[in-house]
């Protein structure tokens, strides 16, 4: 009991104690800015605290804490604590009988807390110490970068003296390599002006290269064409030689046959057969002068043609010429205004190098003028390159149309050929068939007559006396008649009609009635007489089909001429549609395009007027850049002069006057010098002045830090102290009887609860 009151005496000054230490707190916050001293008290404060702690309740703290240290294990609850707790107040209640030896262990626990701060005073002092140490060598180290900040400074101004000594060598190398710099730009231009020159020889020579091989291709069309002319000649005559062959035989026979139709004729028809013959001859004549004149007007169309395509050649190469000669005079003046604007910035360095300060604002306006004019050649070259492009589009687009409108062309016109072609071998087939059908027709009527005039005349010659056998020719003689008008009427049609010969004397049978024999003969005679008039028909009637095949060849040339000119006329009246419709279709879909292409070629002009413009500005600047290079030269000798009578002065000067301008410029120097150690200086200063602050703040921070772990170690203890106070008190309103342990606190008899 009496060690539980001494230990609740013991913790009202302690709990005073500590709640004192926050008021230290605020009071030495105001008092240092630091805090350095009051971090101090407050940590001898927390010392005596623990001390105080440490001395009523260290063998109790030993005699728990050790068997706690021993079966300690993370995760833990408070009911494996609780026994631990009994334990302890068990063995306090045996140990009741120890008070006597109580003050003996306090006297020994506090001659141990004794040792124990004897132990960290001594530890304090090593520390104290340690520090004192490190503060004499921080004095050395500073005192040797002092010694090393005296020789930099040195070296530096050894530099700086060095290096205005080596400016003006470096100044004069720099105008050296300018001068060798210049020297070769004067090469690379001379090299650039002969690179032109020699340009223009190869265009040249291009150009005749140009035309010798125009010149070869077409040598090399003509020999194919006379080739080609050859060839079709050879075959040509060939085919004339077959035609010549068949008209030969073709002739041979008409001769043969206009023989014997000659001979008949001379007996019955003298006028007939020579008509047709001529009328046959005439059209012929008349087709062929029809193919000669057309073949002229062809010909005389396709040497115009030529004539039309080598002007369009000429004109091409006409424009592609002068196409070039514009390049290459837009080559030379891009070179002249180069060469010039190199010039001219030659002459403003020169200027800015001798009046910095004058020319300061001509800088600016210069530049801009340099900034203009490239935009403006930019603007040009990129214009420039758009019409090229554009150009070759469109000769692309040209191109493209023409193989379309060729193919079309050639397509349509094969196609319509092919159908007229058809048609026209169609309709001669038809015609050909059908009369060949109707001379077939004429044929087998012809036999059948000729037959059944044959049966007649052997009934009439057998039976000439008999009246029946009269009755069936006069039957046979009405058949006659009427098969001879059908054929007659059948004939009308188609070529003329038969003389009426057999109308002039009809067989009448009665007559013959008993006659003699010689009128059955003189019959006889008529009858072959009519055979062969009408053998004269039959080959008449081939001649005329013969002379109708002759027309119909010579219609059907004619047709074929006909055909081709409505062909060609078709041809052309397509190409012109064609034309027009591209036309119309280019000018619905491409009006943006021509008008762009309008307002280039309008910009373009501008540009041309703006450029010419400069180039009369730049020739008037030309003659005033002359007249002010003479001032410049006049004014540059004023100078020599001037710059001369300044040394022949300054040689003249008194060494007084020579060693007062040294002097003042070593004071000036001596000026900067002392204004830059200055400015070095307060810069150091500033540097450790930071530094100063920087390691005061992590101190301050360092012994916060500190001050709040001790103050978190002393709530824990406090924590913990509460604990077993509470357990004590329970323990003593249940009547418990806590024992007073030994010295050790170890190696004691457990007892049971005494209650």
């Amino acid at each position: 009991k009496l060690v539980f009151y001494s230990i609740i005496k013991f913790t009202k000054p302690v709990a005073k104690e500590l709640s004192a230490i926050p008021h230290c707190l605020t009071r030495s916050q105001t008092q240092s800015p630091l805090g350095i001293p009051a971090l101090g008290s407050i940590q001898s404060i927390q010392s005596n605290i623990v001390r105080g702690y440490r001395n009523p309740i260290s063998p109790f703290v030993r005699f728990f804490l050790i068997p706690m240290d021993q079966t300690h294990i993370p995760g833990h609850c408070e009911s494996q604590i609780l026994p631990k707790y009994h334990a302890v107040s068990q063995s306090l209640m045996d140990k009741n009988n120890f008070l006597s030896c109580l003050e003996q262990d306090s006297k020994s626990a506090r001659n141990q807390s004794f040792t124990e701060l004897i132990s960290e005073l001594r530890v304090a002092q090593k520390e104290e110490a340690k520090l004192v140490e490190e503060i004499k060598r921080l004095k050395q180290d500073k005192q040797a970068l002092e010694v090393d900040l005296g020789q930099m400074r040195r070296e530096r101004d050894l530099a700086r003296a060095q290096i205005v000594s080596t400016s003006g060598e470096k100044s004069y190398e720099i105008k050296i390599i300018e001068e060798s710099y210049k020297q070769e730009i004067s090469l690379l231009k001379k090299r650039l002006q002969w690179y032109a020159e020699n340009q223009e020889l190869l265009d040249r020579d291009a150009v005749r290269l140009k035309d010798a091989k125009e010149e070869i291709e077409k040598l090399k069309l003509q020999v194919d064409n006379l080739r080609t002319e050859a060839g079709n000649q050879s075959v040509q005559q060939k085919k004339r030689l077959k035609d010549r062959a068949a008209d030969a035989k073709k002739i041979q026979d008409l001769e043969r046959q206009i023989k014997e139709m000659e001979t008949i004729l001379k007996r019955r028809h003298p006028n007939s057969l020579p008509a047709l013959i001529y009328a046959a001859a005439a059209a012929a004549s008349e087709g062929g002068g029809d193919i000669s004149a057309k073949s002229n007007t062809i010909d005389f169309l396709e040497r115009r043609i030529k004539k039309l395509e080598t002007e369009l050649e000429g004109k091409d190469d006409e424009a592609k010429k002068s196409l070039r000669a514009m390049e290459q005079q837009f080559q030379k003046i891009k070179l002249q205004y180069e060469q010039r604007l190199v010039e001219l910035e030659e002459l403003l360095a020169y200027k800015l190098m001798n009046e910095p300060q004058k020319l300061h604002d001509s800088k600016a306006s210069f530049t801009a003028i340099e900034q203009e004019l490239r935009s403006l050649k930019e603007d040009h070259q990129i214009t420039v390159k758009n019409l090229q492009t554009e150009i070759e589009n469109l000769k692309n687009q040209n191109s493209q149309l023409e193989l379309k409108k060729c193919e079309r062309g050639d397509e349509d016109l094969q196609t319509i050929e092919y159908q007229v072609e058809q048609a026209h071998a169609k309709a001669r087939l038809v015609r050909l068939n059908q009369e060949l059908i109707t001379k077939s027709r004429e044929i087998q009527d012809l036999t059948k007559t000729v037959e059944r005039l044959q049966k007649e005349r052997t009934t009439m010659l057998s039976n000439h006396n008999s009246s029946d056998k009269t009755d069936g020719k006069e039957k046979s003689t009405e058949i006659l008649k009427k098969d001879i008008l059908a054929s007659s009427e059948r004939n009308a049609s188609t070529s003329e009609p038969f003389p009426d010969t057999l109308d002039e004397k009809i067989y009448q049978p009665h007559n013959f009635a008993d006659s003699h024999i010689s009128e059955v003969l003189q019959e006889n005679a008529r009858l072959k007489d009519e055979l062969e008039r009408l053998s004269l028909e039959m080959s008449q009637q081939r001649v005329k089909s013969q002379a109708a095949l002759a027309h119909s060849e010579s219609n059907i040339r004619r047709t074929k001429e006909d055909t081709a000119e409505y062909i060609a006329a078709l041809r052309a009246s397509h190409q012109r549609e064609v034309e027009k419709i591209l036309c119309q279709h280019a000018v619905e879909h491409s009006a943006s395009k021509v008008a762009e292409l309008n307002s280039k070629i309008s910009r373009q002009e501008i540009l041309i007027k703006h450029l010419q413009e400069q180039v009369n500005k730049l020739h008037k600047d030309q003659e005033a850049l002359a007249v002010s290079q003479t001032r410049e030269e006049i004014l540059q000798k004023e100078m020599t002069k001037l710059l001369e009578e300044l040394r022949e002065a300054k040689e003249r000067q008194s060494p007084e006057m020579k060693h007062f301008l040294c002097l003042e410029r070593k004071i000036k120097n001596m000026e900067i010098r002392h204004v830059q150690r200055e400015q070095e200086l307060q810069q150091i200063v500033q540097q450790t002045r930071h530094v100063a602050e920087v390691q005061q703040t992590q101190e301050v921070e360092k012994w916060k830090k500190l001050a709040q772990l001790k103050n978190q170690e002393l709530e824990k203890f406090q924590e913990e102290l509460d604990s077993i106070l509470d357990v004590l008190r329970e323990l003593q309103k249940q009547g418990v009887v806590i024992p007073v342990p030994v010295s050790s606190g170890l190696n004691l008899p457990e007892r049971y609860w005494k209650t």
